[in-house]
């Protein structure tokens, strides 16, 4: 009767900690998500109901802020192109990171170890350091207020080769690509085939990080870019905050909504992978 009353007593201890976790796991929460919520209200508010003192429940002057603003910056062609950059630059780093961490771990070849230190150096170079030359080899490229000096460096990330590669060495499995050899298929083919569908968890990883990356990327743009029309969010955003004579509130905190939620979108979206990512990892190990 005393085994069978301490196992009770055990359950129950163990059943309340499990509720005061999760009432501390959704307190947190809320916390994370309150200011994101305000955001969102206050973007549905008008300036003098903002300035007046906040409110928990949204507005009804979305449609006005968004004209304010348009009035005096494109927020659509911000959009697009904030997209557009962000889209294919997730794209090039996504494959390009993935077939280059393939090739350190799917071949064999001399100086593997010392491009593979090299590529740790880079990773520890600020990027700020090469801003001055990278804007002169732009201009002499005459690639100044183009996306393209915003999208094509996305081909070489040093971080998501190293954090591809990393994953590859213990998700990859080489018994498949020596069979997939043997029966007579391209490396291409092999490295599309069966190495990206292997590494997908730690891709996805990577392209939601590269995604957000590029997406808030503020200081490139605002070195690169001149003509309005080619801004992307962020510089808008500074544009709209900029003037302090003709600042409207709801507008800035709308403009600042359709900046975040499209991330927050694709977080959501897309963080299972990252969850899968590292249960595979786990079960490897």
């Amino acid at each position: 009767m005393n085994n069978e009353a301490d196992v009770k007593l055990n359950h129950q201890k163990i059943h309340s900690r499990k509720v005061g976790m999760y009432v501390c796991l959704i307190l947190l929460a809320l916390v994370s998500f309150a200011p994101f919520y305000l955001m969102l209200t206050n973007a549905t508010r008008s300036t003098g109901d903002i300035v007046s003192g906040f409110s928990f429940f949204p507005g009804n002057n979305i449609a006005q802020n968004f004209r304010e603003i348009q009035q005096r910056v494109d927020v659509i062609a911000a959009f697009k192109n904030s997209l557009i950059i962000s889209g294919f630059s997730t794209l090039l780093t996504c494959y390009f990171s993935a077939l280059t961490a393939y090739g350190f771990v799917a071949y064999d070849f001399r100086g593997k170890g010392v491009i593979f230190t090299i590529l740790l150096v880079i990773m520890m170079i600020p990027g700020q350091v090469s801003i001055v030359g990278f804007y002169k080899m732009c201009k002499g490229l005459n690639m100044v207020n183009t996306f393209w000096p915003l999208i094509l460096p996305s081909i070489s990330s040093a971080t998501t080769v190293f954090f591809i590669k990393q994953y590859a060495e213990t998700a990859l499995s080489r018994s498949a690509i020596e069979s997939a050899r043997i029966d007579g298929a391209s490396e291409f083919m092999i490295f599309n085939r069966i190495g990206l569908p292997m590494l997908s968890p730690a891709i996805f990883t990577m392209g939601i990080t590269g995604f957000i990356a590029s997406w808030n990327n503020y200081m490139m743009p605002l070195i690169l870019l001149s003509d309005p029309k080619k801004f992307t969010l962020p510089l808008i955003i500074r544009a709209l905050n900029a003037d302090a004579q003709d600042r409207t509130v709801g507008g800035m905190y709308l403009a600042i909504a359709i900046s975040v939620v499209p991330i927050m979108i694709v977080f959501f979206m897309f963080s299972r992978y990252i969850i899968d990512g590292v249960n595979a990892g786990g079960d490897k190990g």
